[in-house]
């Protein structure tokens, strides 16, 4: 049954990395499975010499465990000393050999067998939890605390061998039934959390494309929508006020001709890292489309807002592009109820305000017109 269980998990696992090959770690995690499942093939089928097989077979499953590990620390972007592994199963197969050589139990090669998979199963606790992936935590969550109660069924595993121990793994005694037990249930779970881990970072990162922009990684326009709507939903609940920057760069086009598209991309690059580095943490800034941008100051006051505006137009104004192309930017301010009662007329209030920034001399500050 563990054994069916296993080939099924292998194929779901399987079939994720046909879907879903952009995430390093995935292949490697089922290439782990595949190690485990031949361990079981091993332990059952009895082909060679019991010895023989329960070493083998420790050593399939050990593999399985350590290569599950490292696709877990591959996919969550950790390092990886892989000498480290090596001489874990190094010293497993020194350790096992001895066993049966000088003193062929099956109580000491099953506690080091439980000792190796504990340390393997820490590390991979490690992994999940100090990753900084923020997209699936949860799942990864969840998985380190399966791996977390394996280790705890392994340790009373090996305090209920020292006090009544099989004579070997075929044995019909109720620990080896709890340890097959223990298998089916954690392996099913531990695939599941990965698979979960992969669902929820595929979820985030698609997420992500549809509401950011490309080039600048700030929002897109349609997620700056999205959230003028929330601010406006806000206004007419409890009143609470709102303003808006719309902002373009001056000469854009002249900048294109001289440095080509590629200086282009990099002073919208350089931008847009100006606005995420001053703004406030409250603050939302997108790329409005082309060299536009716009910035959503939520709970911000006239004054407040044209503050944040002059110390922007001024960081740009003496701060050029790591390629030292020089650029200024024209900002039209518009405030909720101030200057439009609705979303259309903020925004239209403020592209007044950017336009008339911009024919009055470019490199300023323009509040729109009162209501």
């Amino acid at each position: 049954m563990t054994s069916i269980d296993a080939v099924l998990q292998l194929s779901m696992l399987i079939f994720l990395c046909c879907l879903v090959n952009q995430y390093r770690g995935i292949k490697t995690f089922t290439l782990g499975n595949i190690f485990t499942i031949i361990s079981y093939i091993i332990s059952f089928s009895r082909t060679f010499q019991l010895s023989a097989t329960l070493v083998t077979a420790g050593l399939f499953l050990l593999l399985g465990s350590s290569i599950s590990c490292i696709g877990i620390a591959q996919f969550t972007d950790k390092k990886i000393k892989l000498h480290y592994f090596l001489i874990l199963h190094l010293l497993f197969i020194g350790i096992q050999s001895c066993f049966v050589i000088f003193k062929d139990v099956f109580l000491f090669k099953t506690i080091t067998q439980s000792a190796f998979q504990i340390v393997v199963f820490a590390l991979s606790i490690y992994y999940l939890l100090s990753n900084s992936h923020k997209s699936f935590v949860g799942a990864a969550r969840f998985m380190a605390s399966v791996i977390f109660v394996l280790i705890l069924l392994l340790i009373a595993r090996i305090v209920i061998l020292i006090g009544n121990p099989p004579d070997n793994l075929f044995a019909h005694a109720d620990i080896n039934s709890a340890s097959l037990l223990v298998i089916f249930i954690s392996k099913f779970l531990m695939t599941s959390g990965f698979i979960m881990m992969v669902c929820q970072r595929l979820y985030h990162d698609l997420h992500r494309s549809a509401n950011t922009d490309v080039l600048t990684h700030l929002l897109n326009r349609r997620a700056m929508m999205h959230q003028l709507e929330i601010a406006m939903n806000q206004f007419y609940r409890s009143d609470r006020l709102f303003a808006i920057i719309l902002i373009d760069v001056d000469f854009f086009k002249r900048v294109n001709d001289v440095y080509g598209h590629g200086g282009g991309d990099t002073v919208l690059i350089h931008l847009a890292q100006i606005l995420q580095t001053k703004m406030r943490k409250a603050d939302l800034a997108s790329r409005w489309g082309g060299e536009e941008f716009l910035i959503l100051l939520p709970d911000t006051m006239l004054d407040q807002a044209h503050e944040l505006a002059e110390r922007l137009r001024s960081y740009v104004e003496t701060n050029p592009t790591p390629s030292n192309i020089q650029i200024t930017i024209s900002l039209g301010i518009a405030v909720i109820r101030q200057h439009g009662n609705s979303l259309e007329s903020l925004i239209t209030a403020a592209d007044h305000a950017l336009y008339a920034a911009k024919n009055n001399g470019r490199n300023l500050v323009a509040i729109a017109n009162q209501r």
